[in-house]
Parts: structure tokens; C-alpha cells; sequence
């Protein structure tokens, strides 16, 4: 085989081996495009149509026009309540610059970012006007991902089917007393402190989620739907997994394995004891009151610390994220189906008729089959107390979301507007 010839005239093979480090690092490592200082670089508006084109934007539809504009409007409004004083007295203590409170056409945002608008300098000013533009087109890029997740439009449906499943076997006795059974003087009950279900992130808290986390899509937010389980010990916590498991109303193998953590028993231990108590009551050495206080004791906290970064280490829980397969009947289906029906019967205006005879069904489907991700969270009550109320308070929790998403989206900015002591 020939070499292939890389050189040429003067320049032409560094420009052939000009990788563009950073976007390597994205495409290759795994790097956030929300970190990279240079990204897309465009020299004319012409250069950016052609890039919004590539990612999915015709700016010559007329809707999608107005709909990246309204993404502009949301991310400035985004960033002036979260990230910016007044309006965030924690926020940082810079000014929104003028040239892009004003403009018309968003594909300005790419050529200030890049220092390429007309008359921009390489001055306060000017690194300005760049690196908030730069922070406006992370937000922008992040509403994008937002608004086209499918499955944002079946949410409600989501919400229901998954709930359902819990619904049927979570009941409270006739002395009030909330428990997970089939019925009150079910065998397998297990009393509980509270059962909680998520309601509906708000668009902003979803934004900063997604702002504060390296994968920055929508699809990676797996806890817009979300159960909670509070028990009276550690051990009634596995056994409620164990009700879950085997009543069916989740299994294994729908479980994300990279979304689980357990910050409450010590599964290696509790295995062992629970193991020699078994023995000992086998063999009659004990019997079944004292096994059961024994295995309670042998669910004893993990001293290990969660990988989520903004969790405190003081935090006690299990948590996983399984998966449903939700169904959808699609009612449009129906109705269409009924109405050419009906027209056979009932021959309407040929004009009308002809549009009505070529809807073709097959085009549309029936039902919608797809599997929605949903968070399951346990404690026992002592956890879930010191949880509220002490250094793992949820407040703190999103404060320091918060943070991270300020520094990630604001960039360079972060570092000379910062209110003192806030850094």
C-alpha cells in the first residue's frame, strides 16, 4: 500500500495535524464539553449556521428559529436568577454585558464567544463578552437536551405505571399504622416510619442538575421519578428489598448496577453473622426471638463514603435505580382507526375523503413501548433523622450543586466575581 503524501505547501501539514486537543479529549476521554475552554470556534455567522445545522437546528424553519431563540431567553434569565447578583446574593458580582442582552440573532453568541464578533477587543471587556457567551451556549446546550427527551411527553404515564406497582402493597391497618404487605395480618409485613413518592422536578432543579454533572443529557437523570422507604431498624430496610424482589414488584435484572450505593449495612458482615445466627438456630442453640434480635444487631452502618461529591459523607442510605417497561396506548391511533371506519360507512366530501383514505395506520404506532428509569430509596428512621436535621441536610446538598454548577457554567468568570468568603 502507498504512503499516504501529508505534506504540501508551507503550513498545510500542521494544519493537517491540528487535532484541536480539546475537542480530542471530549470525543476520545470522555471530557464534559461543558469543561473545555475552547470548543467550536467559528470565524463568520456562515461557519455557525453550518454548525447548527450539524447539530440539529435548521435556522431557515422558521419554528426552530424562534424555538433557539426562546433557549437564548431562557438560559439568560437562568443565569441572571442562579448564578448572578441581585437576584442571587450569593452570586457572582458581574454584569450581564449589553451586546448580549440585545441581540437578535443567536449566532452572535458563537462568534463573541470565540472573539470573532465585529469590534470585539482582546481586552476586559471584550474576554467578557466572550466568556459570557460562553456560559449562556452551556445553558442553551443543556435546555436543548432537555426539551428533546422523548420521553419527557409520557411523564405523567411514567409516573403512574411505576407508582402503581407500590401502591398495591403499601396500606395502613385499622389502627393507622402504615406497613408493606398484602394485608394486615400478612406474615411477611413490615411496618413502616413513611413511604414517600417524588413529586416532579421543577425545569430550573433539572437544569442545574444536569449543569452540575459531567454526562450533561437529559437521559442521564435518573431520578425524576422517585420512591423513598423509611423502616424502624437497618434490618427491616433489607427486608423490605427482599418483599420487593419477591413479590416481583421489581427485579434484578431491571436494576442499573452503576447507580447503586449503600452508605447503611455493611453487606459483608451482616452476611456472616447472619450465617453463624442461622446455624445456632438450626441447631437449637438459640431460638427464634433471639436470632431476630441478633440479625437486627448484625445490620450495622458501612463506614464507607458515597461517590457522589455533594453527598455528605454522614449520609446513610441505600438507593438504586431500576427500570420499567412502560406502555402506552396511543389514542390517536383509535381515533383515526375509527374515523376511516366511519367514513366507509358514511362517504364524506371527496376532497376530504381522499385525505381520509390515505392515512395509512401502519405509520403509526399503536402502542409506545420503552423502559423509564426510576430512584428507590431506604432508611431506617435514626439515619433518616440525623440525615434531615444534621451536616447532610438536603439544603446543603444543593447548595453545593449549585456551586458546582456556577463554577462549571460562569468559567473563568467564577474566579474574579465571587463575593468574598464565598469561593
Amino acid at each position: 500500500m502507498c504512503p499516504v503524501k501529508v505534506w504540501g505547501p508551507e503550513g498545510s501539514l500542521r494544519k493537517k495535524l491540528d487535532f484541536r486537543w480539546e475537542a480530542l479529549e471530549v470525543i476520545v476521554r470522555g471530557k464534559s464539553s461543558i469543561d473545555t475552554g475552547l470548543g467550536f470556534q467559528p470565524k463568520n455567522l456562515d461557519e455557525v449556521t453550518r454548525f447548527l445545522r450539524s447539530y440539529g437546528f435548521d435556522l431557515e424553519d422558521p419554528i426552530e428559529k424562534a424555538e433557539i431563540f426562546g433557549n437564548f431567553h431562557e438560559a439568560l434569565n437562568f443565569i441572571r436568577k442562579h448564578f448572578l447578583q441581585p437576584e442571587n446574593p450569593d452570586g457572582l458580582k458581574v454584569e450581564m454585558p449589553r451586546k448580549v442582552l440585545e441581540l437578535t440573532d443567536v449566532r452572535e453568541l458563537f462568534l463573541m464567544a470565540s472573539l470573532t464578533f465585529p469590534g470585539q477587543q482582546h481586552d476586559s471587556q471584550g474576554l467578557l463578552l466572550k466568556n459570557m457567551a460562553c456560559s449562556v451556549l452551556k445553558v442553551m446546550h443543556t435546555i436543548a437536551h432537555i426539551d428533546k427527551d422523548v420521553r419527557v411527553t409520557y411523564f405523567a404515564e411514567c409516573q403512574k405505571q411505576i407508582f402503581d406497582r407500590f401502591y398495591k402493597i403499601i396500606h395502613r391497618d385499622d389502627e393507622g399504622r402504615l406497613f408493606i404487605g398484602e394485608s394486615a395480618d400478612d406474615s411477611e409485613r413490615i411496618d413502616l416510619v413513611a413511604f414517600e413518592t417524588k413529586p416532579k422536578k421543577s425545569r430550573d432543579s433539572t437544569l442545574m442538575k444536569l449543569l452540575h454533572k459531567p454526562e450533561n443529557v437529559a437521559e442521564d437523570i435518573f431520578d425524576r421519578v422517585g420512591i423513598r422507604f423509611v423502616t424502624h431498624t437497618c434490618l427491616d430496610v433489607l427486608r423490605v428489598i427482599k418483599y420487593l424482589k419477591d413479590k416481583m414488584v421489581l427485579i434484578p435484572a431491571n436494576i442499573k448496577p452503576s447507580r447503586s450505593r449503600n452508605t447503611l449495612v455493611d453487606l459483608d458482615q451482616f452476611h456472616g453473622d447472619l450465617d453463624r445466627v442461622l446455624i445456632d438456630l438450626e441447631t437449637k442453640k438459640i431460638d427464634e426471638q433471639t436470632a431476630y434480635k441478633l440479625v437486627e444487631g448484625a445490620a450495622l452502618p458501612v463506614a464507607v463514603n458515597p461517590e457522589n461529591p455533594h453527598s455528605s459523607e454522614f449520609y446513610r442510605a441505600v438507593q438504586f435505580t431500576c427500570r420499567q417497561l412502560i406502555k402506552f396506548r396511543n389514542p390517536i391511533h383509535d381515533d383515526l382507526r375509527e374515523l376511516k371506519a366511519s367514513t366507509k360507512a358514511t362517504p364524506q366530501a371527496p376532497e376530504i375523503q381522499s385525505l381520509i383514505d390515505r392515512i395509512d395506520l401502519k405509520h403509526l404506532a399503536r402502542e409506545v413501548r420503552f423502559f423509564y428509569p426510576y430512584e428507590v430509596q431506604l432508611l431506617d428512621i435514626q439515619s433518616h433523622e440525623e440525615n434531615e436535621r444534621g451536616r447532610s441536610a438536603h439544603s446543603e446538598y444543593k447548595k453545593a450543586q449549585a456551586l458546582t454548577a456556577l463554577k462549571r457554567v460562569m468559567g473563568p468568570l467564577a474566579n474574579i466575581g465571587t463575593p468574598d468568603g464565598a469561593r
